[in-house]
């Protein structure tokens, strides 16, 4: 078990914590979307809330969400210790944080999945101590040599934490004004083996829980700062010990009750969900209103290929729909490319399952092999791996989805583009965006939003008055959109907040989609003009071996 957060009274230390901006044209960058809303970005950074939650309680913290404002050379002043998170897609970024840090002469902490897969890099720029792993595990350490005087120092946390004794975020450090939601932890790591996920490795294959108390201790701190609105679970698979998520669930809706359910929930979940009804049934009782759910691919033999076999042997489009129609969520998914075994018409089977489950959130790319992932060492191994995808440090590929082929892919890799593109065309077409939207809330069994407090009310309001104006002006929007409001409000008028949900969040799709196409017709355009033996010698891959063509 973790020590507790140290109160001994030592130094006053000032320690400014930063969390690095995302660069634009991310995948899980919504800047239309909270401009729209009328907020400065979708949620805060939990990992570094709950990192100063594990700091001396007499220490002063001030946290700067980059996301929100700029980082001031004021902030930096004030500090004498500087504390920087960030994952691969900051990188850059954190860097450039850190050497502005040191040049100021500011001790420097850092810590995170970038830092933890590829400490030297983060070493290299001055950052004086690397807490590598969870911090419930290295931050002690760190605090008992840094009141010792030492320097710098390099923690590794050695095994999994338990977090039975992780502290409640400090949430009171960030505005949750400023905010789409706010975010909970529940679980950590996942069960499952899927080869393309780093999350088991981060985690060291191990799922670990908090218990239900800590959980409502949580809440119950997002509710006495005056936060009313969605919650979201930011766990990599909510449901990876099913006993125990359905003990939370229950503890969820009784706490929804006594409290006039001031929240509703998301998160992730693994498909197979679908074939337990009384969970269903609880998640729905807990208000959890959207689910994110790695689909992956329809074609069963590729799942098997990439050992995600939980999604396999039973029909997808009937287990979205018991989702929809038990749980009363929404679902929101990932479809991957470039998947070895996957059949030569994957493309078409992709989009006729986006239309079978009418799953409006689609999340589609070219699988892609994250540094420290099974995958990746596997492509590694057989000679398929491009240099630029073992280093990940080249910014242009940062999104997953518009980076294209990183790897030697069996199909020849024309094809998977072409069927990308395919996918992410017809996925964001608006007339189809839009009647899938409908026919997905039309199912939905949800239970209203009772009591979203003012504020939240005429948010939601403006919001919605906002996305009308906007969609009655943009012509390719209009028709499609007014016909699927009007068959919202005509068959059930209890998911019309979901579907506003959903259309706000067409706003950035449209934006990405250009970006994306420009960046896979680039590749392809090479593809082409060099012939796919010398694109995939330049690539650092070699030439395709003739059982790979």
């Amino acid at each position: 078990m973790m020590a507790p957060r140290s109160d001994a009274r030592g130094p006053r230390r000032r320690a400014l914590l930063v969390w690095p901006k995302f660069g634009s044209f991310s995948f899980w960058n919504f800047e239309r979307v909270c401009q729209l809303v009328g907020v400065k970005y979708m949620t805060p950074p939990l990992g570094l809330l709950t990192v100063a939650a594990l700091l001396p309680s007499h220490w002063e913290l001030r946290l700067v969400d980059e996301n929100v404002r700029p980082l001031e050379d004021s902030d930096l002043a004030w500090a004498n210790l500087v504390l920087v998170g960030c994952k691969i897609v900051h990188r850059q970024r954190a860097l450039a944080v850190i050497r502005q840090a040191v040049a100021l002469g500011k001790t420097v902490v850092v810590g995170g999945p970038d830092p933890t897969l590829h400490p030297a890099l983060y070493r290299g720029v001055g950052a004086g101590f690397l807490c590598l792993g969870e911090a419930e595990m290295t931050i002690p350490r760190f605090l008992a040599d840094l009141d010792r005087g030492v320097l710098s120092g390099v923690y590794e946390a050695g095994r999994a934490a338990e977090l039975g004794e992780t502290p409640v975020p400090r949430f009171d450090l960030v505005d949750h004004r400023d905010y789409l939601y706010m975010a909970v932890q529940y679980s950590r790591g996942c069960p499952h083996h899927c080869e393309f996920c780093n999350v088991i490795d981060l985690f060291e294959h191990r799922y670990r829980t908090k218990n239900p108390a800590q959980v409502l201790a949580e809440l119950e701190a997002l509710y006495r700062l005056g936060y009313r609105g969605q919650v979201d679970f930011f766990d990599d698979n909510l449901v990876g010990h099913v006993p125990k998520a359905k003990a939370l669930l229950r503890e969820l809706a009784g706490w929804l009750e006594r409290h006039g359910h001031p929240f509703q929930f998301s998160t992730s979940v693994t498909l197979n969900v679908a074939q337990d009804d009384e969970l269903l049934a609880l998640f729905r009782a807990a208000h959890f209103k959207y689910f994110l759910v790695g689909i992956e691919t329809p074609d069963p033999q590729a799942l098997r290929t990439a050992r995600k076999p939980q999604n396999t042997g039973f029909s997808i489009p009937e287990a979205v729909d018991r989702i929809y129609r038990r749980a009363g969520a929404t679902v929101h998914s990932g479809f991957l490319l470039g998947l070895d075994d996957e059949a030569p018409d994957i493309g078409q089977r992709i989009i006729q399952c986006i239309d079978a489950t009418s799953i409006p959130w689609v999340m589609a790319g070219v699988v892609y092999p994250l540094p420290g992932t099974q995958l990746a060492r596997r492509l590694e191994a057989e000679g398929r791996l491009f240099p630029a995808a073992r280093d990940f440090d080249d910014e242009a590929i940062r999104d997953q989805i518009s980076a294209g082929i990183q790897f030697r892919t069996r199909r020849p890799p024309s094809h998977v583009l072409d069927d990308l593109l395919r996918v992410l065309r017809h996925s964001f077409d608006p007339s189809r965006y839009f009647a899938r939207c409908a026919e997905a809330v039309v199912r939905l069994d949800t239970l209203p939003n009772l009591a979203p407090g003012v504020r939240l009310f005429f948010r939601n309001v403006r919001t919605f008055l906002r996305l009308c104006w906007t969609a009655t002006w943009a012509g390719a929007l209009r028709r499609p959109y007014w016909r699927a409001l009007t068959r919202v409000v005509l068959e059930n008028p209890s998911g019309l907040e979901a579907f506003a949900t959903l259309s706000v969040l067409y706003l950035h799709f449209q934006g990405l989609l250009p970006y994306c196409e420009e960046q896979l017709g680039k590749q392809k355009a090479e593809i082409a003009r060099l012939g796919e033996a010398r694109w995939l010698e330049r690539m650092g891959a070699g030439a395709p071996e003739a059982s790979l063509a």
